[in-house]
């Protein structure tokens, strides 16, 4: 009794394929890279997670997440060293349009660490971080508190 083997057709391979490319993205989506501790949403601590989540669109439980780290700043005077000082979240004052994306609205606090004088201006600046996409975020004009500079950051 002979049995022959099957090899796999070009539809075989393709759904395969199209499975394993599936699987692949819903590896690596930002989503599955966020894990509930004490009750808040957090971003995974590996760099790969980190990759895929834009804090562009991130709301409060992962900007607080993030509270301390470092971002650079490059202007036309040179290069900042921002680090996040505080995230501060506003008043609940009703249900929110489901177009917004956001489920609370907040505001970012970054310090100045080290760098020339900040422009005094509301702008768009575009902030680099080692594990983060580049991240343009407007700001309002600088403020002096004590020895250090903070600028804010509000999201909708």
């Amino acid at each position: 009794m002979s049995r022959e083997f099957a090899y796999p057709n070009r539809r075989m391979l393709l759904a395969g394929l199209g499975a394993g490319a599936v699987g692949a993205a819903a590896a690596a989506a930002p989503v599955l890279g966020l894990r509930l501790d004490d009750g808040r949403l957090k971003p995974a601590a590996s760099w790969w997670d980190r990759a895929f989540l834009s804090l562009q669109s991130a709301g409060l439980a992962e900007w607080t997440a993030v509270v301390g780290e470092s971002f650079t700043l490059a202007t036309a005077r040179g290069n900042h060293l921002l680090r996040i000082a505080a995230v501060t979240a506003f008043p609940r004052s009703g249900p929110r349009p489901n177009s917004l994306g956001r489920s609370q609205a907040f505001s970012v606090t970054f310090e100045t660490v080290a760098g020339p004088a900040l422009p005094p201006i509301d702008t768009l600046y575009q902030l680099t971080h080692a594990s983060y996409p580049a991240l343009p975020i407007y700001m309002g004009a600088p403020v002096k508190a004590g020895t250090r500079t903070r600028l804010i950051a509000v999201f909708n």
